[in-house]
This record gives C-alpha cells, sequence and structure tokens, in this order.
C-alpha cells in the first residue's frame, strides 16, 4: 500500500513543482520542494544536489524516526514518482539512507 501511496504523491508533488523535461529540472523541482517543506513544517532536510552526468541528492530526513514503514516502503517509490513526473526516462537510485548512513542519498540518471 505505501508503495502506490507514495509513487502518487511523488508524481502529484512533483506536477505542482516541477516542469518537464531531464535531469536539470527535476534538480530545481527537488530544491522547490524541500525549500517548501522546510519553510512550512519548520524541519530542515539540509538537502543538497550535485549535477554532473548524473544528479545526486543528499538529505537529513526526520521522517524514519517516526515512520519507519515509511522509509522502508514508500520513500523509493515517493522519489520514483517524482522523478517520472518530469521525465519517464528517469531511472533512480536510492544509495544510502537513515539511520544507516548519516544521509538520505539517491542518484538520478538518463
Amino acid at each position: 500500500m505505501f508503495e502506490r501511496v507514495g509513487e502518487g504523491l511523488g508524481y502529484f508533488l512533483a506536477r505542482l513543482v516541477c516542469k518537464e523535461g531531464g535531469l536539470r529540472e527535476l534538480e530545481e523541482g527537488l530544491k522547490k520542494f524541500f525549500k517548501e517543506i522546510e519553510n512550512s513544517a519548520k524541519i530542515s532536510f539540509e538537502f543538497s544536489s550535485e549535477l554532473n552526468d548524473k544528479l545526486v541528492t543528499k538529505s537529513k530526513c526526520p521522517i524514519y524516526r517516526v515512520f519507519q514503514k515509511w522509509c522502508e516502503d514508500g520513500c523509493l517509490k515517493f522519489v520514483e514518482g517524482f522523478a517520472r513526473a518530469v521525465n519517464k526516462d528517469i531511472k533512480v537510485k536510492r544509495v544510502a539512507k537513515q539511520p544507516e548512513s548519516d544521509y538520505c542519498t539517491f542518484e538520478f540518471s538518463l
């Protein structure tokens, strides 16, 4: 269930903050999304990104502390849905996640 909710929510939110395109548009959309969340919820995600031949994003996500089921079953699908809304050909790989790592790290490629 969390997989479907995550994917749908990611797709929906990306359509609100992103325009279709490639990795640059995805990066801009993710920056905007995290800025909106931080301003609204007053939570710092420490989001950062680096775009070269791939887009790599890092964030400190507090959700795992209160809703670990989301991290296990929904988060990756959320990110995949977000990326798919920008470009259906963007591939997503979760490189690291909290609490096993200091950051949640994702890699996006075309």
